[in-house]
């Protein structure tokens, strides 16, 4: 027994001494999607500090698949050490409602860090759409149920969630076609096969600007910087209503508190520094560096507010 608990002692003696050293070693950043997208930029975006602080390498490991869940198991099953950190995407609070099972708790199994950003999606039709506004919008789908149709990514993505929700909040009926991916959403979209969608707000400007769309509103709480003439869904009355991407950075369960809160405070000087949230903000992205608290406050509420949409909408994305 003796024996026992001196072994026990000796791990725990050489967890804490690897705590206080780390990090001693390259830091992998997973990532659910493939290289070359959003989850890639913002995980370089908390690495670059990162790296500054500590002087170790840090890597972007792609494990793109199944909405996310490839690389949110992955994590959930790794050494909660610092080593293996990852950055989720708006699925990660979302999943659980839209699949029979997932094979991870999206709060449980994770130590929180940092909200790292948002980029909020902009409420566009084709200009075939004789409204000028949403009230107007609202009130031609009011008079004739399903005969506007929004495209969406995929079923269960940001902009099929967002548009479910106004149909809720506005009690209207539209009729949702689903693509493969957000390219070909968009194509039908400026081609007049479908009517309106949400869309990220930076990708939609150039075909406002060119008179392709036409952009009623942002799906935010506040004006945006590269918007500032569109009126957000919030002021506009549909409380709450965002239509989001978001990052965040978190750790597998059972990470050090401490070196949590460090990580937070590198990222959070990086971020939120003038320069570099001017520069953000113009390109349509609004940097939070949320304390670990505050991400783990957004998550929760984030899947309650989406399961409750889709329970509604009885939306299943098997």
């Amino acid at each position: 027994m003796k024996r026992v608990a001196l072994m026990v002692a000796a791990l725990f003696s050489s967890f804490v001494q690897a705590q206080t050293d780390y990090p001693v070693k390259p830091i992998r950043i997973v990532i659910g999607t493939p290289v070359g997208g959003g989850s890639e930029l913002m995980g370089r975006y908390v690495a670059q500090p990162l790296t500054a602080a500590w002087g170790q390498p840090i890597v972007i490991d792609a494990r793109p698949g199944a909405s996310g869940n490839i690389a949110a198991e992955h994590v959930a099953k790794s050494a909660p050490d610092g080593y293996t950190l990852y950055v989720p995407y708006g699925t990660h609070t979302t999943n659980p409602s839209l699949q029979a099972k997932v094979p991870y708790d999206p709060i449980k199994d994770y130590t929180p860090i940092t909200l790292i950003a948002k980029q909020y999606n902009a409420l566009i039709i084709h200009p075939s759409i004789p409204a000028k506004t949403v009230k107007e919008l609202i009130a031609l789908a009011r008079n004739a149920p399903k005969k506007l149709s929004y495209a969406s990514s995929g079923t269960g993505a940001a902009g099929h969630l967002g548009a479910e929700l106004l149909k809720q909040l506005a009690g209207v009926d539209m009729v949702h076609v689903p693509y493969k991916g957000s390219a070909p959403s968009r194509i039908d979209l400026l081609g007049g096969h479908v009517d309106l969608m949400f869309d990220v707000l930076r990708t939609a400007l150039p075909f406002r600007e060119s008179g392709r769309v036409r952009m009623l509103a942002v799906a935010a709480l506040s004006r945006q910087v590269i918007a500032p003439d569109v009126p957000t869904l919030e002021e506009l009355g549909y409380k709450g209503l965002e239509v989001i991407t978001w990052h965040a950075l978190l750790a597998p369960a059972g990470f050090n508190k401490g070196l949590a809160d460090k990580m937070q405070g590198e990222i959070r000087r990086a971020l939120l520094a003038p320069a570099m949230k001017e520069k953000l903000a113009r390109d349509g992205v609004d940097a939070i560096a949320s304390s670990p608290a505050e991400l783990d406050a957004f998550m929760r509420s984030d899947i309650e507010k989406w399961r409750k949409v889709i329970q509604t909408a009885k939306i299943r994305n098997e």
